[in-house]
């Protein structure tokens, strides 16, 4: 233990001191090496040829012996000997890395120099070697570089703009305020420079401005010399221009000086054209009247040869009926309408009624002036027909009365009060619902009214253009569309197509639900194909509203302004955008569908529209009629709700333009009237009306008078008492003329006298004379004219001017010149027309009326007033001339479309006559066959049919797909059943059942074609006959009844 404990102390003091041990060791080691090597060396070199080869010998015989050991060694002590290398390594690479570590720390610096000249020689050599590369790539890297600035830049620059646009107002108010100090700052510097200097700028300038001016008039010298008719030219187009500026104070200012009256007061003046224009338009309007009533004549014509045909079959009227009403009517509808009462010279004289008559004429134009001018009445009387739920009859009756005492809107004021009629019966229908629910449910009065005022030419002319292009190019001229939606229709009609077509039955099962008949391929295309085209033409439709929205005719804008006005006010807590969707749906459901659903009736297409073309213009009509109601399709139309996306986006459109159809201006400003002007117009109003019209609009008043007139000091109680029994009165006056008068309505109480009629005539007086002075002097104001002394000029001027103004050859009468006044203007002289003037106007003054704190200038408004009056009733006569020519072109255009209507209705019934005749040439029949049996025992009994008969077994039909079922008779029966089918009149079949020679009891039917027709339109597959014993195909039968007893050829 001790010896182990002091080899292991020794070991440690060793390994303490293994560096210093290990040194002494290197170093003796290599001493001793050195001096053996020495003298080896040095003995050696004697003998060295000998000894190099025997120490080659040697040492190789040494070595591989030594190497042998070594190796055999080695292998048995491997493991000590691999450890030992290892520490003998590990202490020699330390020392050598300590040694190394503390060489170059001393060296620090100087190698440090070294490596970064190293490093710099290296990085010179590398950068050169760069360098030298990209000399030789240059042009490349240049287009490189490029490439990544430009990237970069831009990326840096569309950062930029997205940072400066999200500050866009900031930027812009910083850079104008900028700018501002800039400006300032240079102005400011600019002006201080000037202010030192001012005394000197001011002469320079206006040296300067002396200098130009005297060239440029010189200038100017020269060239109105060299150009004087184009200056006189420029002279007269100033002139003009100025005149139009005074004309356009005169309409447009408040207050226009006294020149400009003066310049335009020849325009208050009369002239024969005048006259003669409102002659020619009376006339006119008189002659629309006879041509409306004409047309209507002839249209009742053709609506009784309509229904004579279409009763043809179902009432068994004989063709020969229909050709008889036909022929009395003459061949032509011109014979029938004329009217003599109309073409009479002398309609209607008042001298040939005796003094009684005349009174009941004079108080039935106060009454109907009354019923014209305050809608209270009618309105009320409009209500009551709804509540009394008056017969369709009875109220077409009464819709043409009305339309006949508003003398069709012809004319402005006529037109003016239907309208505000209209409005007033929406109102009072309004204001009498309790809910926005029972204003729906209401079948009002005044839309049939309004539709017929909506029947004018400039209703049918707008309607033509909104929808004509839209049906003609859609409807018409795509003669395949069919725009089914339904697809069980569609797939029937697949179906329908393809028997008619081929004759036989298709194997396609018929009686599916519509949730198969979808998954159908072909039904399936032909569904999707037919609801684009229906979301296409909706679209066009609601494109075209808004192109032409500002077309639209005023009289149906107005009525829908006020419809929505009336229920805004009645129902306020309503939203706006649902009480206008109603108004819109009112719009489309009166106005526009009329016209889309029956265009030919309305004027919007010329040619007949067939089955087929009438079904789609209703599949449009349902699409448009949703979005105007603005309601998604729901469950009733499932299989239109494919279309709710489209539909969504298209009432917020309509929405829109049914906001815009109700902005629109007052009537009162339209139509340039109100319900004051007919008091005191210088022509009086007039009516074109029959006796016989009279006397019932005098019964209609009469029998609901306590519901028109509530109170009982009514104005129209008393006029009522006064006119009597309409009846007694018809008895009386009928005998004078019966026949068309015209009426001139005159208020009831014109006689009364009004309680300013003396101040009116005072002011009407005034401005008379003020016309004359301001024509003779002139000034700034009226006061100054009228303060001025009378000079010896003024006189003369003020004769000259009554010589001129009431000379016998002049053609014009001058303004004011109807006024009923005791001054005479003629024997005054100026200067008593200026005193008078004067104390006119002093009197108004204390009467209020004007004041001289604006020089009078009332005066001068109220005459520019009557100017700008009466140059507007000049243009609007002559528009309403012109709308009565288009109206007379359009009812004759009309006329001509109802005799084509009546030959087309003639032709019709000719072809019938010449399609339902037998065959020309006889059939060969088989000899004792069925059908020739059949014949021969016809002709035996004389009861051979017209047309011709035919004998069937059950089994035949049955086989041709012509009998489907007939019950109580088993199919094996049916070889022993024969069924006839014979026509011994015009489109009437008649079907018996047979068994052998014996007639089967209740077996026998009467078909008419009509039925049939009406059975394949509506797309129904099979008819019941024999009380709904047999049943038949009906595509199948009408097949067999068209190749038996119809020309096929």
């Amino acid at each position: 233990m001790l010896l182990r404990k002091a080899v292991t102390d020794d070991h440690e003091a060793l390994w303490r001191d293994e560096e210093s041990i290990s040194a002494i060791q290197a170093f003796t080691r290599a001493m001793l090496t050195r001096n053996q090597i020495c003298s080896q060396t040095k003995a050696l070199e004697l003998s060295t040829p000998i000894w190099t080869s025997l120490q080659a010998v040697a040492r190789g015989m040494a070595v591989r012996l030594d190497i042998q050991s070594t190796r055999q060694e080695l292998v048995t002590h491997r493991d000590q000997i691999s450890a030992l290398q290892a520490l003998i390594r590990a202490g020699a690479v330390r020392q050598e890395v300590s040694t190394t570590l503390d060489g170059l720390q001393r060296e620090e610096d100087s190698i440090q120099e070294v490596q970064n000249s190293i490093r710099g020689m290296v990085l010179r050599k590398k950068i050169a070697a760069d360098y030298d590369a990209l000399k030789s790539q240059t042009t490349q890297i240049t287009h490189l570089q490029a490439l990544a600035r430009g990237c970069l830049h831009r990326q840096k620059v569309g950062v930029l703009l997205d940072d400066l646009e999200s500050h866009s107002a900031a930027i812009v108010k910083t850079q104008a305020l900028s700018r501002g100090m800039l400006l300032r700052n240079d102005v400011g510097g600019v002006l201080a420079k000037l202010d030192g200097e001012e005394e000197s700028t001011i002469a320079i300038q206006a040296a300067a401005k002396a200098s130009l001016v005297r060239a440029k008039f010189a200038e100017k010298q020269r060239y109105f010399k060299e150009n004087m008719e184009k200056v006189v030219k420029l002279q007269s187009f100033v002139r003009g221009r100025l005149q139009g500026e005074a004309y356009k104070s005169l309409t447009t200012g408040k207050n226009p000086p006294v020149n400009t009256v003066k310049n335009f007061v020849h325009l208050l003046n009369d002239s024969d054209f005048d006259f003669n224009e409102e002659i020619e338009f009376e006339r006119m309007r008189k002659t629309v009247v006879q041509q409306v009533r004409q047309n209507e004549m002839a249209e009742q014509y053709i609506d009784q040869l309509d229904i004579k045909i279409a009763l043809l079959v179902k009432n068994k009227i004989t063709l020969d009926e229909v050709v008889k009403h036909q022929r009395n009517f003459g061949g032509h509808s011109g014979n029938l309408l004329v009217n003599t009462s109309m073409i009479s010279g002398n309609q209607f004289d008042l001298k040939a009624l005796n003094k009684n008559s005349r009174k009941k004429l004079e108080s039935y134009q106060q009454l109907f002036f009354t019923l014209q001018t305050q809608p209270q009445y009618l309105a009320r009387y409009f209500k009551r027909i709804r509540e009394q739920g008056t017969a369709e009859k009875d109220c077409k009756q009464i819709e043409t009365l009305m339309m006949r005492l508003f003398g069709y809107a012809q004319k402005r004021r006529e037109e003016y009060y239907l309208l505000k009629l209209i409005a007033r019966a929406v109102k009072e229908e309004v204001d009498g619902v309790p809910s926005l629910q029972e204003y729906l449910r209401g079948n009002f009065f005044w839309c049939k009214l309004l539709s017929n005022y909506t029947r004018s030419p400039r209703d049918r002319k707008y309607l033509r253009e909104l929808l004509g292009p839209l049906i003609q190019t859609n409807i018409i001229e795509d003669p395949a569309l069919d725009l089914e939606s339904d697809p069980m229709q569609i797939y029937r009609s697949a179906i329908n197509n393809e028997e008619l077509r081929t004759g036989r039955p298709s194997p396609r099962p018929l009686d599916i639900p519509r949730e198969v008949a979808i998954k159908d391929p072909e039904t399936r295309d032909m569904f999707i194909d037919h609801l684009r085209d229906l979301r296409e033409i909706s679209d066009q439709f609601l494109g075209a509203m808004e192109t032409l929205l500002h077309k639209m005719p005023y009289g149906i804008r107005f009525i829908c302004q006020q419809t929505f006005e009336a229920l805004f006010q009645h129902f306020p807590r309503e939203p706006q955008h649902r009480l206008l969707q109603l108004v819109g749906n009112w719009l489309w459901k009166y106005y526009l569908q009329p016209a889309l659903t029956s265009p030919e009736s309305m004027g919007v297409v010329e040619k007949q529209l067939t089955p087929l073309q009438k079904r789609n213009l209703g599949e449009v009509a349902k699409v448009l009629g949703q979005i105007a109601s603005g309601r998604l399709f729901g469950g009733e139309n499932i299989y239109l709700q494919p279309l709710n996306a489209y539909v969504g986006d298209a009432i917020e459109r309509i929405r829109l333009i049914f906001g815009n159809i109700i902005s629109v201006p007052d009537a009162e400003s339209t139509f340039d009237i109100d319900e004051f002007n007919d008091l005191y117009a210088k022509i009086k109003p007039t009516l074109y009306i029959k006796m016989a019209d009279i006397f019932s609009i005098h019964n209609l008043v009469a029998a609901d008078l306590a519901h028109i007139c509530p109170n009982r000091d009514d104005m129209l109680r008393e006029m009522i008492q006064d006119l009597g029994s309409a009846k007694h009165n018809e008895t009386e006056m009928l005998g004078v003329a019966s026949g068309e008068i015209q009426m001139t309505l005159n208020p009831k109480l014109h006689d009364i006298e009004d309680p300013e009629a003396e101040v009116k005539a005072l002011f009407m007086e005034t401005k008379r004379c003020i016309l004359y002075i301001i024509r003779v002097q002139a000034g700034p104001n009226l006061m100054d004219i009228l303060v001025r002394p009378v000079s010896r000029e003024d006189d003369q001027k003020w004769h000259a001017l009554l010589r001129e103004e009431f000379s016998v050859d002049s053609r014009t009468r001058g303004a004011y010149s109807d006024v009923n006044t005791l001054v005479d203007i003629k024997s005054m002289s100026y200067k008593e027309l200026k005193r008078t003037a004067l104390e006119n106007i002093m009197r108004l003054e204390q009467l209020g009326r004007i004041s001289r704190h604006n020089f009078y200038q009332d005066i001068l408004n109220a005459i520019a007033l009557d100017i700008r009056t009466k140059s507007r009733r000049r243009v609007q006569r002559q528009r309403e001339l012109d709308g009565v020519k288009m109206t007379l072109g359009n009812l004759a255009e009309k006329a001509d479309w109802l005799e084509s209507q009546r030959k087309s209705y003639d032709n019709y019934i000719e072809q019938a006559m010449m399609t339902l005749q037998k065959k020309g040439k006889k059939r060969f029949l088989m000899p004792f066959s069925k059908q020739y049996n059949h014949e021969r025992e016809l002709e035996r009994s004389g009861r051979k049919p017209k047309f011709g008969s035919f004998k069937y077994s059950a089994r035949t039909l049955s086989d041709k797909g012509v009998l489907v079922s007939w019950q109580g008779y088993h199919d094996r029966e049916w070889e022993k059943i024969n069924l006839t089918i014979s026509c011994d009149e015009v489109g009437i079949f008649f079907i018996e059942g047979s068994k052998g020679s014996i007639q089967i009891p209740g077996a026998s039917a009467q078909v008419p074609m009509d039925s049939l027709l009406a059975a394949q339109f509506a797309n129904h597959q099979y008819m019941d006959l024999f009380e709904g014993g047999m049943r038949l195909n009906v595509n199948l039968f009408l097949h067999l009844l068209y190749k038996k007893f119809y020309r096929t050829e």
